[in-house]
């Protein structure tokens, strides 16, 4: 990561020019570009040859694969070297098998002469570090018989590209640019020199060419795996996978009390074909073997994706979404002739998913046990950051900076050729966007800072962790794939989850999801405290037969009072609910996927919301979509919907219709595009549909195709969402306790507070001797957790409540200090917060307290015979003073709506969010706080922008038109004042903005 700078395609196509036929690929210690490289190569042409420059210490070889046997030695080797940092030498010498060497030390030649023989070789690098160096290396080939190799060490494919390698040479050691030195060991000689250039470069040693060419004839470049490699479960003895399965299977019917179903029994044989056929029963236990885990531990979960429409996993209690109920087609997951491997995700409450993953290690062993990893590329700020880093500028500089750059930094770093458009967020025509106010470095620094990231833009940045991808193998992992520790320790494959999939690995995503947080915080909380609060208790697990359509939930859902509700809190999705006006958890379903850009795209939403609110007839296309459509006003929702369309369409059988499915969303050219078209209008012809009805519905299919998601998932999601709506109508108090927990995303916690008082709960400040980490119920209201004082150390927070619980509430902060001995800026954080007010003295008295007490100022006092300590305690601070402290430190203040602190330097005669409704059609002026806002482009590139504001009463959707009113380039807090006309879109209150800006206090 960030040594060489050219990416695969560059290099391979940089080869082509220069009439290579084979290119090794060398990154070191990695092979993290390894399936990309050889994919392009034979796109291109080219032989691919995989290999690694490997490094310990001072000890350095280039490895390269001569065939399969190989690949396994560099994974162990590489696996080995990160995992163990065992001796190298020792490594090469026991793993040597189909490798080849190339070694430009003497003392290594000598080590390995006798392991190696015939693959080991002389590297002879040319730019030379030196020409002795070169000399000794020769002269002792001859003595060791060793044959010597041209190589260039090329870090780049063109000089051009040596600027950018000093960048991110200078990333990479956390240096100023200027000082990485100009005559470097890396010069801009080391590219992918051509053919010719090589010769000249070795025209006095001829033999190192020619020996270059016969090395390449020796390896292979078919050396990755390609066969499936699919966990082994562990089952019954005398027992093999596929029966167990079977076994399991009529269990599960029974368990269902679909034992006597004909459907059902039809459904699972011809599953189990499939998955037999397939050899995938192991896979399928596996999966059941951790959902059992979960379930024993008492774990919620969910299945995403389209492995709901599996009536095995429903069998198996690996999700409760029956496929059967909503006609869910297998062949949406899997289906014979398949060639990528179906994936089997599950999600778990975000707090239990490292227990449930450290359960898959213990199970399966660290041997056999890996997850993915994650290939970090630099974005726009990602690569602003780092550039001013370079430059000069510190962490905290460039923070600041980038609170100031956050809704353009994107149009700064992008590429400079690009055509301008005026966005009106302040970059010109000529793309030379102002200097910042405030930089603080030399004007001539700004555009540097801004080419270097341009430059850095896209390149290769670190690794990280999938957030849930887990690979299971029969053998050691090491022999697949090569892998290295994670930061956190966990163990990580090299291989993206693509290459790890092209490899034949199949990946399980264990993922967390606060959706599934909330809903089980909340179930729990309502259980503990039922007696208390008189509470109705809900189902702890909602599945689709028994999600039953009660009044408040159904209310709460047409008014869009969603805000907290996982999946559906978004403006735009607030909106759509007010104007389906949900009748059941049905309703949330088809909602999640029409919100789905596919639906937009082809003006879907509009349609399906004007058919189900009765201003125009539904309509099908052809009439044998009406039995496939009649759920949803005859238009698609899902990606199954698009495969059932097909299918009725053209007569092909299910799997070849998801076959041309796929082919339809992964399409890029025009010219499969035409393909494409001509073969679904022919299909649609030998099937009987008139080619003008084919035509249209090929035009939705096309588009829809791209951004839809599958029916499984939605009603999984679905009734997620359902179960929170629920319990927010039923036990706002646990759920608002819940949301304030788990959630995180969308709006920032105090736009939560701010709903929370506007429910009339009351939110109480954090307290030394009530809080627990976490927000907690305490009578009617909610006690703010200690978590959400900002900067106060985790230890310190473990060891105040387990204090607590050990001996008792603390008696004033002589005895807190005592007990806990906090240091003077955490004391200082717990006062501001307000979780010492329990002594009932002021705030300023406390810090004098804690002033007197402090060592240092007690020698003070006795030097200087101060008497402060006289029993006089100062007044307490200013109410404003007390919020902005409790603003700064927790992110949000209790006590009177935050926008009626400003209300007294408001303009008067303002409008409020419940006078929207009086002025439809009419101009109105409001003031509010930023809740969310985001940017999009209009069909033109224009930018327009969605702003959600709140007051005391609720919340206002304020919409910037270009052209009728900029976008803000930089929102803050606010207050906004916002004037501009109040429209009704199906029953949606939003304000088109005429003017809008920021009140000046």
């Amino acid at each position: 990561m960030l040594e060489g700078v050219s990416s695969p395609p560059a290099l391979l196509e940089r080869a082509a020019r220069c009439g290579y036929t084979t290119l090794a690929l060398t990154d070191t210690n990695n092979l993290y570009g390894a399936v990309a490289f050889v994919e392009e190569a034979h796109r291109l042409g080219i032989r691919p040859v995989l290999g690694a420059c490997l490094r310990q210490r001072q000890t350095h070889c280039v490895a390269l694969v001569a065939e399969q046997a190989g690949y396994r030695s560099l994974c162990r080797i590489l696996s080995r070297l990160h995992l163990l940092d065992t001796d190298l030498v020792e490594l090469l010498s026991e793993n040597s098998a189909g490798l080849h060497l190339l070694v430009r030390d003497v003392e290594l030649a000598r080590r390995l002469r006798g392991t190696l023989d015939s693959q080991l070789w002389l590297e002879i690098l040319r730019p030379a570090r030196s020409a002795r160096h070169e000399q000794e290396l020769l002269d002792a080939g001859r003595r060791l018989g060793l044959r010597p190799v041209a190589s260039t060490g090329a870090y780049f494919a063109t000089p051009q590209e040596y600027e950018t390698f000093r960048i991110a040479t200078a990333v990479k050691q956390g240096a100023l640019l200027e000082q990485i030195p100009a005559r470097f060991a890396v010069t801009a000689d080391h590219y992918l020199v051509d053919a010719a250039t090589l010769r000249q470069r070795f025209r006095d040693l001829p033999e190192a060419v020619a020996n270059t060419d016969a090395l390449a004839e020796q390896l292979s470049s078919n050396v990755l795996p390609r066969d499936t490699v699919l966990p082994q479960p562990r089952v019954p003895r005398h027992c093999n996978a596929v029966d167990y399965l079977r076994l399991l299977c009529e269990r599960g019917l029974r368990r269902r009390e679909l034992g006597e179903n004909l459907a059902a029994r039809q459904r699972l044989r011809e599953e189990l074909t499939v998955i037999e056929a397939g050899e995938l029963g192991g896979y399928f236990l596996v999966v059941r073997d951790i959902s059992r885990y979960a379930r024993r531990k008492g774990y919620s979960m969910a299945l995403r994706g389209s492995a709901g429409n599996s009536f095995v996993c429903f069998l198996l209690e690996i999700t409760d979404v029956d496929p059967l109920r909503f006609r869910l087609p297998l062949e949406r997951f899997l289906h014979p002739g398949r060639v990528d491997l179906p994936d089997i995700d599950l999600d778990f409450d975000w707090k239990v998913r490292d227990d449930v993953i450290a359960s898959v290690f213990r199970r399966y062993g660290s041997q056999h046990t890996a997850m993915i990893s994650t290939h970090l590329f630099l974005q726009p700020r990602s690569a602003f950051r780092e550039a001013a880093k370079v430059h000069g500028l510190s962490s905290e500089q460039v923070s600041r900076l980038l609170e100031t750059l956050a809704d353009r930094v994107e149009r700064l770093v992008e590429d400079e050729e690009k055509p301008a458009v005026n966005t009106g967020l302040g970059v010109g025509a000529d793309r030379k966007p102002a200097i910042p106010p405030g930089f603080p470095l030399e004007e001539e620094r700004w555009p540097r800072i801004l080419k270097s990231a341009r430059l850095l833009l896209g390149r290769p940045h670190h690794l990280s962790i999938h957030p849930g991808g887990v690979v299971i193998t029969p053998r050691p992992i090491e022999e697949y794939a090569p892998l290295q520790r994670a930061p956190k320790g966990i163990v990580i494959t090299q291989f993206e989850k693509d290459a790890a999939e092209f490899i034949g690995l199949v990946k399980i995503d264990l993922l967390g999801n606060r959706a599934l947080s909330t809903v089980d915080a909340a179930l729990r909380s309502q259980r503990v405290h039922r007696s208390t609060l008189g509470i109705r208790v809900l189902e702890s697990r909602i599945t689709c037969c028994n999600a039953g359509a009660d009044p408040q939930t159904v209310a709460l859902l047409q008014r869009g009072d969603t805000l907290g509700v996982n999946q559906l809190e978004s403006p735009a999705m607030r909106h759509l609910l007010i104007q389906m006006q949900p009748q059941g958890p049905e309703d949330v379903i088809q909602s999640l996927a029409m919100i789905r850009p596919g639906a937009a795209s082809v003006g879907m939403k509009e349609c399906f919301i004007r058919r189900r609110r009765g201003l125009e007839p539904v309509h099908y296309a052809h009439p044998k979509l009406a039995p496939l459509l009649h759920e949803t006003q005859g238009l698609m929702l899902y990606e199954d919907d698009a495969l059932h369309v097909l299918r009725v369409l053209t007569g092909l059988p299910a799997p070849d219709a998801d076959r041309f499915r796929k082919r339809v969303t992964k399409h890029r050219t025009e010219a499969e595009a035409r393909l494409l078209t001509e073969e679904f209008l022919a299909a649609c012809a030998r099937n009987g549909v008139a080619h003008s009805v084919a035509a249209g519905l090929w035009v939705q299919l096309a588009k829809f195709n791209h951004y839809s998601f599958c029916k499984s998932h939605a009603v999984s999601y679905g009734l997620i969402a359902w179960q929170a709506a629920s319990l927010k109508a039923h036990n706002p108090l646990c759920f608002w306790t819940a949301a304030l927990n788990n959630n995180q995303g969308m709006y920032p916690r105090r736009v939560y507070v701010e709903a929370i008082k506007r429910a009339g709960i009351d939110l109480r400040l954090p307290c030394v001797n009530r809080s627990a980490a976490d927000f907690v119920i305490e009578g009617e209201g909610i006690r703010t957790g200690l978590e959400a004082i900002a900067s106060l150390d985790e230890a310190l927070r473990n060891l105040l409540v387990a204090d607590r619980q050990r001996r008792g509430l603390f008696r004033d902060m002589t005895d807190f200090r005592r007990r806990v001995n906090p240091g003077p800026e955490a004391l200082a954080l717990l006062i501001r917060s307000g979780a010492l007010d329990f002594t009932g003295r002021p705030r300023p008295a406390l810090f004098l307290e804690a002033d007197l007490h402090n060592p240092l100022r007690q020698a003070e006092a006795r030097l200087f015979n101060d008497d402060s300590d006289l029993g006089w305690s100062p007044d307490d601070y200013a109410q404003d003073r007390r919020l902005r402290d409790e603003w700064e430190i927790l992110g949000f203040v209790v006590g009177p709506p935050m926008l009626a602190l400003f209300r007294p330097q408001l303009p008067g005669a303002l409008g409020t969010s419940r006078d929207l409704a009086s002025h439809v059609g009419r101009p109105i002026q409001v003031a509010g706080l930023v809740a969310t806002a985001r940017h999009t482009p209009t069909v033109d590139g224009r930018a327009m922008q969605f702003i959600t504001l709140e007051d005391e009463w609720g919340l206002i959707e304020v919409t910037l038109f270009p052209g009728t009113c900029p976008p803000v380039a930089y929102l803050t807090l606010g207050p906004y004042l916002a004037s501009g006309i109040v429209e009704d879109q199906y029953g949606v209150l939003t304000l088109t903005a005429r003017r809008f800006q920021k009140l000046k206090l």
